[in-house]
């Protein structure tokens, strides 16, 4: 085993001083000016204060006692507070610090700080010291007394970090996001975390001040937006309040000067509307969605606009959609909203073009054994036909997308990769990629067409396999996958048009799905379909839908580009095949809680089925290794002591995975069982996978309307002989029963 590396006791000090090293390099044009003296102030810090301060910078919260500031390295805390306070990084806690405060405290502080308070009190305090940590601390929020002066008086000192705004720009410039901590530097120096695998020279994210600063506002919005949700769930009656002054603050936001501004921006405004929208508050919501840009928040508008009544609005902006979508999804909507509430027959009812999609797909039948796994049954279906079958969806595509271009994503001098920790150029999701190396792409698009393709593919997949990325996974069949791509992939259209004369090539089908990765990668890098099939160098590619699956647009729009370039590309819908020989174990346990990670079984009881017969049994009792509550002894008659001298579950596992061995694993709310059987099995060291039938869920589905669907209450519905209930046999016995009902109902359908 690799032994970790021995960190430096300064190592906290030492990534902090070559994050800010890197952003003095890199971003001098973009500091602030609170950000410059921060850090001229940091440099004037004697060593031991750097020290302490980025200790304290590295914690949790930012509220600290002194006596929790002590370091062997760093040596006496006192002066170097003082230091620290004198250059304005610490100070004393004020009002606005308290929340922080309360947090960081201990019980034993804060029993100290109710005694403080005593004295001012006219009445004796309502709580004594053995009452909870929260009782305490609501009994002290609700006294009427100045808090900061019973503060001073306790033994330790408390200080409250300042200036973190400077700080976290500097940590925004440097990550692109506001990271907490430098956790990723020591993950990297104790080899956890790998980098420098693509290139060693970065270059910044932002060159100018005012398009820095507006990245911030945004990336500051986004963690604002996520407590304000919370907020609302917890005050909605303040919801307009709340939301009211985010429209005058997302008014005043610069459009954006970058494609990746202009979509953050555009998010923002859309969470806004959101919330507004979920809060019931229209207009607000209109408000905002008009001041984001483009789908999503083009279809909530549609939406809204008709809702309210305003057809004019809603046909005009449906209208625009159509002549100028900004995405395949906004177009797929609007063709269909329009079709549904504005075409001349709109009198009849019709389907969205996403159900009628998924209606008209063909139904393949696939054995029950697979319930739960939809891709591996259909996978199984078409293997016995004699196809190549994979699970591929978007990992696929993402990986031909990131090997294809690997050079132009990791390794150019002008990737957008802006430090040694990113695994994902920033230009993709900000849209820039395609028209920065746009010469590049269509010349490497072109030579998807060439015959040496694959061996070019492969030679990238060799040199770069197992490099940590952010774009797609390895996994050992990747070029079983990706080499069939580039050897059968249809032609498409020529580059020039359906009739180009030029004498070139027509460019491989693969070339327009890379393309339109590369020029919008956030609306092009998921929806592939499921399953990759190939057979006869022809390919074929699958969205899989089991019974009560839904089609969603974004898949929709990447089944229709696949066929538009010339794939064969379609949805298969999944029937369950009731096969009357199927082998069932409908099994029943009996446990000492209901938590499988923590409880036991203490009783197992098993049947085996097939053709409505039953072929074997499988009962035990079991020794839990603990006591068994008295509450599960009075409910099912299993004593303590009768389970002294039975088996534990790793005496009877092999011969019950056995017994379990072909079947379907039938159980009433098979969710508890079966999570009980996973859990005794792990325990074991032993994988448990079965396909699961739950008779609850059938008989609701085949027996609707009746009163109850408990074990008990079924029993005397249909007469079903249930003597012992609560044992695991008699349950499991019972439970068989109720099968042979299901699949009476199952095998008419």
């Amino acid at each position: 085993m690799a032994v970790r590396p021995e960190l430096d006791a300064r190592y906290y000090l030492q990534h902090f001083q070559e994050l800010l090293q890197f952003v003095k390099t890199h971003y001098d044009p973009c500091l602030t000016p609170c950000a410059s003296t921060w850090l001229a102030d940091f440099e004037q810090l004697s060593m031991p204060a750097q020290q302490l301060l980025v200790r304290m910078l590295n914690r949790k919260g930012r509220v600290f006692a002194e006596s929790e500031l002590y370091y062997a390295e760093i040596g006496p805390v006192a002066p170097l507070l003082s230091e620290l306070q004198q250059a304005g990084f610490i100070a004393a806690l004020s009002a606005a610090e308290l929340p922080d405060f309360w947090l960081r405290l201990t019980k034993e502080t804060l029993w100290q700080l109710l005694q403080l308070a005593a004295p001012q009190l006219t009445l004796p305090l309502a709580v004594k010291k053995s009452h909870s940590k929260p009782e305490l601390l609501r009994a002290a929020l609700a006294l009427p007394v100045d808090w900061l002066v019973l503060i001073a008086q306790l033994p330790q000192q408390y200080v409250a970090l300042q200036r973190l705004d400077a700080l976290n720009y500097l940590y925004f410039l440097y990550f692109g996001r506001v990271e907490p901590n430098l956790s990723l530097f020591t993950l990297r120096d104790l080899g956890i975390r790998q980098t420098g695998q693509f290139k060693q020279q970065f270059s910044p994210r932002f060159t100018e001040l005012a398009t820095a600063e507006l990245a911030f506002q945004l990336e500051q919005a986004k963690l604002a937006l996520a407590d304000l949700s919370k907020q609302l769930k917890q005050q909605p009656a303040d919801a307009e309040s709340l939301l009211t002054p985010w429209l005058e603050q997302v008014q005043q936001w610069p459009s954006g000067t970058t494609p990746e501004l202009v979509t953050k921006r555009s998010e923002r405004c859309y969470q806004l509307g959101k919330l507004a929208e979920q809060q019931k508050l229209l207009p607000l919501a209109q408000a905002f969605y008009q001041q984001s840009n483009g789908f999503p928040a083009s279809e909530r508008l549609v939406r809204l606009y008709w809702q309210q009544g305003d057809t004019i609005q809603c046909q005009r902006l449906l209208q625009q959609l159509l002549e100028d979508p900004s995405c395949d999804e906004e177009w797929l909507f609007a063709e269909d909203f329009y079709q549904r509430k504005f075409s001349a027959d709109n009198n009849s009812p019709r389907r969205s073009q996403l159900t009628q999609l998924l209606h008209a797909a063909p139904q393949i039948g696939v054995d029950e054994l697979y319930l739960g796994k939809a891709e591996a049954g259909l996978i199984a279906h078409y293997q016995a036909l004699g196809y190549r079958a994979f699970h591929s969806e978007n990992n696929l595509w993402l990986a031909l997308f990131g090997l294809w271009f690997w050079h132009e994503l990791f390794e150019h001098q002008d990737s957008a990769l802006h430090n040694p920790f990113e695994r994902r150029p920033r230009n993709l999701s900000a849209g820039c990629f395609y028209p920065q190396f746009q010469a590049t792409i269509e010349h490497k698009l072109t030579q998807l067409a060439a015959p040496n393709a694959a061996t070019i593919l492969l030679s990238a997949l060799t040199a770069h396999y197992g490099k940590a990325n952010s774009l797609f996974y390895w996994h050992s069949d990747l070029a079983e996958q990706l080499l069939p791509l580039l050897q059968y992939a249809p032609r498409g259209h020529y580059k020039n048009g359906e009739n180009d004369k030029s004498g070139e090539p027509a460019e491989s089908a693969l070339a327009p799905i890379l393309r339109a990765m590369a020029q919008d990668f956030n609306r092009h890098s998921s929806g592939y379909p499921d399953l990759l099939l190939i057979k006869e160098q022809q390919l074929q590619f699958i969205e899989v839908k089991a019974p009560g699956d839904k089609i969603q647009r974004h898949q929709l729009a990447r089944l229709l580009a696949l066929n538009n370039a010339g794939f064969n590309a379609r949805i298969e819908k999944l029937q369950w095949i009731v096969d009357p020989n199927r082998l069932y174990v409908v099994l029943d346990v009996e446990t000492t809680g209901g938590k499988a990670g923590t409880d036991r079984v203490i009783e197992i009881g098993a049947v085996k089925v097939q053709a409505g017969e039953v072929l074997d049994t499988f009962s035990t009792l079991l020794n839990p290794g603990r006591t068994i509550p008295s509450f599960i002894s009075r409910l099912t008659g299993i004593s303590n002591a009768m389970v002294a001298d039975a088996p534990t579950f790793t005496d009877i596992a092999t011969k019950l995975a056995d017994f379990l061995q072909g079947a379907v694993f039938v159980a009433h709310n098979a969710k508890f069982d079966y999570g009980f059987i996973r859990a005794e099995f792990a325990r074991c060291d032993i994988t448990f996978d079965m396909p699961q039938l739950c008779t609850v869920v059938n008989m609701r589905r085949y027996y609707p309307g009746l009163a109850s669907y408990s074990l008990g209450k079924l029993c005397e519905e249909f007469e079903i002989n249930l003597n012992n209930h609560h044992r695991a046999l008699a349950d499991a016995t019972a439970t068989a029963e109720l099968l042979k009902l299901i699949n009476a109902r199952r095998q008419l359908v």
